[in-house]
């Protein structure tokens, strides 16, 4: 079974302190230290005592995302990891000073919390881990667009939720809150799991005949939360942007709005240049090709004051995609000139996004989506039949 006191977020402090009864010895320069992750030796380091080393710093870079759910997948549970996997994210590290030694082993994955709720849940004895993620009374789902035990989410932001399955064999129950009508699963082993709510949805129709916007979810028969899924009102234009939140996975946000494409090529005049022409015995101007950049500009769409914190999120993810742009998924960087809100607002806001595609062209040319472009489409004949010309 997992334990919570043996896991850490790679964002988040992970200390070790040179304690007990071995005392500074001024003959030993310094102590040594050695730290490895999934078995491979990444960090050789020395530290005088007394010492606090944060060992986040070093194996932050070595963590590896979560995988995504495979696409066309059907079943609500999917299993992302298991314990065998969770198993190679292992750090060690190992510290020696006058004849005594330590160690330190923790589980890391990616991610953290702020720095004040890591304090708060500190100042209370507890992490994250076990008041949240590891207990099956509340809202153990890894999502930031809500702290507490009721997770509001669009049709269209629909995306898989991050879990952790404490044991093999735990019993999820999904009840819809209007018939009370039911999915249960204990097919997942012990490790990182999502839920996938679209896939959910669509086996509640399947085997009820309804499709939940209501969903009361279970472990092992103990209530954990609730899910609303909000209908959205038909819009002109919609884009959805999808982007690494901080705890490390991936969520979903709409953008509602028209949106305009700038073209912009910054380059242009520094990459003018002189050339000799020895016919007219002068120089004249040349210039190398030059690199464009997109600037994507559009609104977010009126949003609710608890959606400023996964705004927020957005906006500081280091991994963000936007969607329904283009036949696949574009890599952008989000910026905003003025996130300015309310504390307590009494009406929904808007705000202004701006995209930069992430990869500027050199070579312009119309999109290739499937590699068929280019050839005639088919038809149907003249006289219908189930044959093609």
């Amino acid at each position: 079974m997992i334990s919570p006191e043996l896991y850490s977020f790679s964002r988040n402090p992970i200390l070790f302190q040179w304690e007990g009864s071995i005392s500074h010895d001024p003959e030993i320069e310094a102590g040594t230290f050695y730290v490895e992750y999934n078995g491979k030796r990444i960090y050789d380091g020395r530290f005088t005592p007394p010492a606090t080393i944060n060992l986040a710093e070093i194996v932050d870079a070595c963590v590896e995302w979560f995988r995504e759910p495979p696409v066309g997948n059907n079943a609500p549970l999917v299993q992302i990891e298991d314990s065998g996997d969770l198993a190679n994210r292992k750090l060690y590290a190992f510290f020696e000073y006058c004849y005594s030694d330590a160690e330190l082993e923790r589980i890391v994955i990616p991610g953290g919390v702020s720095r004040q709720n890591f304090r708060q849940l500190a100042n209370l004895k507890t992490d994250i881990f076990a008041c949240r993620f590891m207990n099956p009374a509340c809202n153990f789902f890894m999502t930031v667009r809500t702290a507490g035990w009721c997770i509001c989410i669009r049709e269209t932001e629909l995306y898989p939720l991050y879990f952790f399955s404490l044991q093999t064999g735990d019993l999820y129950e999904f009840v819809d809150a209007c018939t009370g009508e039911r999915i249960s699963d204990d097919t997942m082993d012990e490790g990182i799991c999502a839920l996938d709510i679209d896939a959910l949805r669509k086996l509640f129709y399947e085997k009820h005949g309804i499709i939940p916007s209501v969903i009361d979810v279970y472990c092992n028969r103990v209530y954990a939360s609730r899910i609303v899924i909000v209908q959205c009102d038909a819009a002109k234009e919609r884009y959805r942007l999808k982007f690494r939140n901080s705890l490390g996975v991936f969520e979903i946000m709409e953008a509602v709005g028209t949106m305009s494409v700038a073209d912009e090529y910054p380059d242009g005049e520094d990459s003018v240049y002189k050339r000799y022409d020895p016919v007219i015995d002068d120089f004249y101007n040349e210039r190398s090709r030059i690199e464009r950049r997109q600037i994507l500009s559009v609104s977010t769409g009126v949003k609710r004051s608890e959606e400023m914190r996964l705004l927020s999120d957005l906006i500081a993810s280091e991994e963000v995609y936007l969607l329904d742009w283009k036949s696949y998924p574009v890599k952008v960087i989000p910026t905003i000139e003025d996130l300015t809100y309310n504390n307590r607002s009494e009406q929904p806001m808007s705000f202004m996004l701006k995209l930069e595609v992430a990869e500027p062209e050199i070579s312009i040319m119309q999109d290739i989506n499937d590699g068929l472009e280019s050839v005639r489409p088919r038809i149907f004949s003249s006289h219908f039949d189930a044959k093609f010309n």
